[in-house]
C-alpha cells in the first residue's frame, strides 16, 4: 500500500452496512456517530499494520488531542483553516464544532468547503475527512435547528488536494489559520533545513515548511514531538523558528499514546515577519567557566498523573509551592512518587520562562539536606562541591542581567533547557 493508502472502496460501504444506509436516505443517528467519533479511525488503523503506520507516519490525533489543541481558542478571527497532514480531519472537524451554520445543511457545507484547506498523500483519508465534516454539518443542522435532511455525500471540493505537504504551496493569506499533528517519522532533511542534516524529524520539517512559507499573521496550532520543544539536538531549530513566529505558548502535554510511544507538546504561535536583530551576549561575558563547571543540572524527575505514587513520604517541591527568589529551609508539602529523590542544598529554576519575562533565569535555594521530590516543571542545579554557599553565588549569576541577555540569544523559546542552563557563563563579578 504506497504511501499507507488504503483501499477505501469499502469504507463508505461498511458505514452504510453499519447504519444500514442507502445514500440519499434520512442520515441516522448511528451513521453520523460513527463518522464523527472513532470508527474511521477504527477502521484505518484495522486496515493498516502497525508497521506501515510507522513507517509512514499515520497516527491521527483523535478526537481528544484536537479538543486540547484547540480548547479555549477563538477561532472566529480566522478566514480559512488549513491541516497539511489532515489524515481522517480529526483537527479540521474540531474547528467545524465551532464554526457558524448557515440556513441549510447544504449551505453550511457548501461554507465550510470553502474555508476548509486539507492535504494528504492518501485520497482515501481526503475522503474520509470530507465525509466526516459533511456528517458534522447534518447532525448540528438537526441538533441546533431541528431539520431533518438527507445526507448525500458531495465530491471532494477544491481546497482537498492530495500530494505531499512539504511540496505543495499551500498559498496561505494573512487571517489563515494552520491547525497540524504532521507525521513523526524521521526523514532526510533538504540542505537548507534550519531542523539540521540527515534525518529529522518530519515533524520539524513540515512545521518549518509551514512557517518559511506563510506570510505574517497566520496562525499556528500544532502538536509535534517534544523532543523538538526540548531537544539539545532541536537547540538551533527552536532559535531560527523563534525568529519567525511570535510564540504564543510551547508546552509539553505527555505521551501521545499507546501505540506511538512519544511525547508531544503543543505549540500556538502566529507567522511574523523575521527579525532582523537579536540580542548579543554581552562581549564583555568571555569567561571560559560555565555554570556545567560548578553544577550538575536535571529535570525534577515528578510528572505528577504519571509517576507511580508508591513510594516512601518525602518533601516535594513545585513550583506553586517553591517562591521565587527565597530560600526554603524545609519543604512545606510531601508526596509518595516512587522516583529518583534528590538531597540539598540545591538550586531550583523554573523551566517555563520567555525571552517577554523580566527575568529568565527565576530560581529558588532549597537549602535543606533532607531528601525531597521536585516536579518536573522544575531544572535542579546540584553543586559539585555540595556546599550551600556556591548555591548562593549561583542565584547571583542567574539573577544577573548579562544573564538574562545570554539567555535571551542562547533559547528563545518559552522554556528553559538542561542544556541552556548547563553553558550559562559564570559570571564572576
Amino acid at each position: 500500500m504506497m504511501n499507507g493508502e488504503i483501499p477505501l472502496s469499502s469504507f463508505a460501504t461498511a458505514l452504510m452496512t453499519a447504519g444500514d444506509l442507502d445514500e440519499g436516505t434520512l442520515c441516522p443517528e448511528k451513521l453520523v456517530s460513527d463518522l464523527m467519533n472513532g470508527h474511521a479511525t477504527d477502521f484505518v488503523y484495522n486496515t493498516l499494520s502497525l508497521s506501515d503506520r510507522r513507517s509512514h507516519g499515520v497516527f491521527f490525533s483523535g478526537a481528544s488531542w484536537a479538543k486540547k489543541i484547540l480548547a479555549g481558542r477563538d477561532l472566529t478571527g480566522w478566514q480559512r483553516f488549513v491541516d497539511p497532514s489532515v489524515g481522517v480531519g480529526d483537527l479540521l472537524l474540531e474547528v467545524c464544532r465551532s464554526l457558524p451554520l448557515n440556513k441549510t445543511a447544504n449551505d453550511t457545507i457548501k461554507d465550510w468547503a470553502d474555508r476548509l484547506v486539507a492535504v494528504d498523500l492518501r485520497k482515501s483519508f481526503l475522503d474520509i475527512a470530507w465525509m466526516r465534516v459533511q456528517a458534522l454539518a447534518f447532525h448540528r443542522h438537526a441538533a441546533e435547528k431541528g431539520q431533518s435532511n438527507k445526507i448525500i455525500f458531495k465530491e471532494l471540493p477544491d481546497n482537498f488536494l492530495v500530494g505531499d505537504a512539504l511540496e505543495i504551496d499551500l498559498q496561505l493569506t494573512p487571517n489563515d489559520c494552520v491547525v497540524m499533528n504532521p507525521p513523526y517519522q524521521r526523514i532526510q532533511a533538504p540542505e537548507n533545513s534550519f531542523a539540521g542534516k540527515g534525518k529529522r524529524s518530519a515533524a520539524a520539517l513540515h512545521l518549518e515548511h509551514i512557517i518559511r512559507t506563510a506570510p505574517p499573521g497566520v496562525g499556528i496550532f500544532a502538536l509535534i514531538p517534544d523532543v523538538l520543544r526540548s531537544g539539545s539536538s532541536y537547540a538551533k531549530f527552536r532559535m531560527e523558528l523563534t525568529n519567525l513566529i511570535n510564540l504564543i505558548s510551547f508546552e509539553p502535554f505527555g505521551a501521545f499514546g499507546t501505540q506511538a510511544d512519544i511525547d508531544v507538546a503543543i505549540l500556538v504561535a502566529t507567522s511574523k515577519a523575521p527579525e532582523e536583530v537579536f540580542i548579543e551576549p554581552d562581549p564583555e561575558v568571555c569567561n571560559e567557566l560555565c555554570v556545567e563547571e560548578f553544577f550538575s543540572v536535571s529535570v525534577g524527575p515528578v510528572v505528577p498523573h504519571r509517576t507511580p505514587t508508591n513510594g516512601k513520604l518525602c518533601g516535594y517541591l513545585t513550583a506553586k509551592n517553591a517562591a521565587v527568589g527565597e530560600e526554603i529551609k524545609a519543604a512545606s508539602e510531601f508526596a509518595t512518587y516512587n522516583c529518583r529523590i534528590e538531597r540539598g542544598p540545591f538550586v531550583i529554576v523554573r523551566r517555563t520562562s520567555s525571552p517577554s519575562d523580566k527575568k529568565r533565569a527565576r530560581s529558588t535555594l532549597f537549602s535543606s539536606r533532607e531528601e525531597t521530590l521536585v516536579e518536573n516543571h522544575l531544572l535542579i542545579l546540584k553543586p559539585k562541591d555540595r556546599k550551600i554557599s556556591t548555591c548562593r553565588l549561583l542565584l547571583n549569576v542567574l539573577d544577573h542581567e548579562r544573564t538574562d541577555a545570554w539567555l535571551n540569544h542562547r533559547i528563545r523559546c518559552r522554556h528553559l533547557t538542561v542544556g541552556a542552563i548547563k553553558s550559562l557563563p559564570w559570571i564572576a563579578d
